[in-house]
């Protein structure tokens, strides 16, 4: 099913409205933290509870369960399908995004939203991965990118959601359409619980031969869009404690998709209970891990609400 940017808004406000919570409510619940430990991009297994530290607000907070088997997952793709990607990239992004289905547990659910000009909600979160696949099929490619639109409808789905839930994206270019400005995005994300994968095109390339001046003022442009556009996805997804992965073709997106859901399967879930009572606002999260030269990945912090 396809909405224009106003319906689309506009049935995710409706959908979420009644059932709609903080993310922690942790007047009630524990707080749960998906945390990645790897070393060279690659995970680490082994760690212990006892060899992971967690501070919340700068206080060494108890850790009540580490979990290391399988939670069920609930993942929103979200697929750039602007005019850019017509043609060799589409259909490989097609194949990886199809592979990534494949390889889903049963106990496990995906959706998926594609986005140019405008949003389109292919399928809400299920575990029939069926058709999602023939959605991915039916892609086509035309129109501006709008991922920054389509990023806040995908943590608007998962508002609700509490085991598991995680983005997706892959973007090839600049965003050109969306309605959110770039100072909104970090605040949207830290509000959320979802963790963000995100993948983008690498554009570096040889300095052309720039034989004009308007030729070397697009060049210019070109370069300022990149790299504002990677700062962002970087903020975007080190706020919420993935990681951004940048590839220079697209025959490796398979690849990547894989090594992503591969990666997610081995993270880690931190449980624990803080003490009370909570300060309402936002309260800072850092993990440790007592082992020398490994890289964690958790979110920076989460808002607490109290529940009305």
């Amino acid at each position: 099913m396809t909405f224009w940017r106003f319906g689309f808004f506009a049935a995710l406000a409706s959908a979420t409205q009644e059932d709609q919570r903080p993310v922690f409510r942790v007047s009630t619940e524990a707080v749960q933290v998906d945390v990645f430990v790897g070393e060279d991009g690659r995970a680490v297994p082994g760690p212990l509870a006892s060899d992971f530290e967690l501070y919340d607000d700068r206080e060494l907070r108890t850790i009540d369960s580490v979990t290391v088997a399988e939670v069920p997952l609930n993942v929103v793709l979200v697929l750039d399908t602007s005019e850019s990607v017509a043609g060799e990239t589409l259909a490989h992004l097609q194949g990886a995004a199809g592979a990534f289905l494949d390889e889903l547990s049963p106990e496990d659910r995906a959706a998926l939203v594609t986005f140019s000009h405008h949003l389109s909600l292919r399928s809400g979160l299920t575990s029939d991965v069926a058709p999602l696949k023939q959605s991915l099929e039916e892609v086509k490619a035309i129109g501006g990118t709008s991922w920054q639109d389509a990023l806040f409808a995908a943590l608007e789905m998962l508002e609700v959601v509490r085991e598991r839930p995680m983005v997706l994206l892959f973007t090839d270019g600049a965003d050109t359409y969306s309605w959110l400005r770039e100072e909104q995005m970090i605040p949207l994300v830290s509000h959320s619980n979802a963790v963000v994968y995100a993948i983008t095109r690498d554009e570096r390339a040889p300095l052309p031969d720039l034989q004009t001046s308007r030729a070397q003022e697009r060049f210019r442009q070109n370069r300022r869009e990149r790299i504002r556009r990677i700062r962002l996805l970087l903020d975007v997804t080190r706020e919420s404690g993935g990681r951004l992965i940048e590839t220079s073709s697209s025959d490796r997106l398979q690849v990547i998709f894989l090594e992503i859901l591969a990666e997610v399967k081995t993270r880690y879930i931190l449980t624990y209970s803080p003490p009370g009572p909570v300060r309402s606002g936002w309260h800072d999260l850092e993990v440790k891990v007592k082992r020398k030269g490994v890289d964690v990945h958790a979110r920076r912090g989460y808002y607490y609400e109290p529940a009305p």
